[in-house]
């Protein structure tokens, strides 16, 4: 669509771009297409998507032979998109429905142009539901993509959540700010994740990726403190930590790698904390 056929459509839902749901249109023909190619949709693909609005990327994974459900909030697009033959519409706040219910036991992809607003918590619900995606192909603020990414030393809690439900984070490509319209403040990026499934994850790390979680949460409370104040360890157990999990005694949660986060929740867990 074009700016002017999405101010159009808009002014026939009576309004604009909603700011408070991030709702930026898509224009950038070339976005949708690496989108759409980079989740290798096929035919009778089940495919979830996040915030459909005008219907712009929905139509264009519909035509690829995708069965789509989508869930959206701003029920001025419900007529439009209930018009969408082939599309299974929810109405309701992404955030708050039961993704479970809702995708089933059934392989399914998640592929949307994520409202900025819950694009971590959208990440979260789809990676650690109990049946998860087999790829998620999202459009996302640019630094939040390169948060995803970050490792050791730049280490996040959503960075961390990704690296232990995935096999592989990429950013397929950089989009700028006028691929949009209204175009926002920054940069976008399309981001690609393969998630594990949930026994596989267990199996390859030796402990429930929310154990690390839960731990991570208390360790990132306060990222400029040194990690064994927040945790709040007692210094002779702490260095004994640092030398068998092999980080600096000053450490910071940031500062650890996936791998040292497992380990130092497999520890925390056998000691009865």
């Amino acid at each position: 669509m074009t700016p002017s056929e999405i101010k159009a459509a808009m002014a026939k839902v009576g309004g604009t771009a909603n700011k408070h749901l991030g709702q930026h249109f898509l224009i950038d023909n070339k976005a949708l297409e690496v989108i759409v190619e980079s989740a290798e949709i096929k035919k009778r693909d089940r495919v979830l998507e996040v915030g459909p609005g005008l219907g712009v990327l929905t139509r264009e994974l519909i035509n690829r032979g995708a069965d789509v459900i989508a869930i959206e909030k701003d029920r001025r697009f419900t007529d439009n998109l209930n018009k969408i033959a082939g599309l299974e519409l929810h109405i309701g706040d992404a955030s708050k429905n039961d993704w479970d219910s809702i995708v089933g036991s059934k392989p399914w992809k998640f592929v949307s142009n994520l409202p900025y607003a819950i694009t971590s918590l959208a990440l979260r619900k789809a990676l650690y539901a109990k049946n998860p995606p087999t790829v998620i192909v999202v459009l996302v603020q640019r630094e939040v993509a390169e948060r995803v990414l970050a490792r050791d030393g730049k280490t996040s809690l959503l960075s961390l959540m990704v690296g232990l439900a995935s096999t592989e984070a990429d950013i397929i490509r950089r989009v700028l700010a006028g691929a949009f319209y209204p175009p926002p403040k920054v940069e976008s990026a399309i981001l690609k994740i393969v998630p594990t499934y949930n026994v596989q994850r267990t199996t390859s790390w030796g402990i429930e990726p929310e154990e690390v979680m839960k731990i991570a949460k208390q360790g990132f409370a306060h990222p400029r403190k040194l990690l064994q104040r927040n945790l709040g360890i007692e210094s002779g157990q702490w260095q004994e930590l640092s030398k068998q999990i092999g980080f600096d005694i000053k450490t910071r949660a940031e500062d650890l790698k996936v791998e040292q986060w497992v380990e130092l929740a497999k520890t925390n867990k056998g000691s009865g904390e």
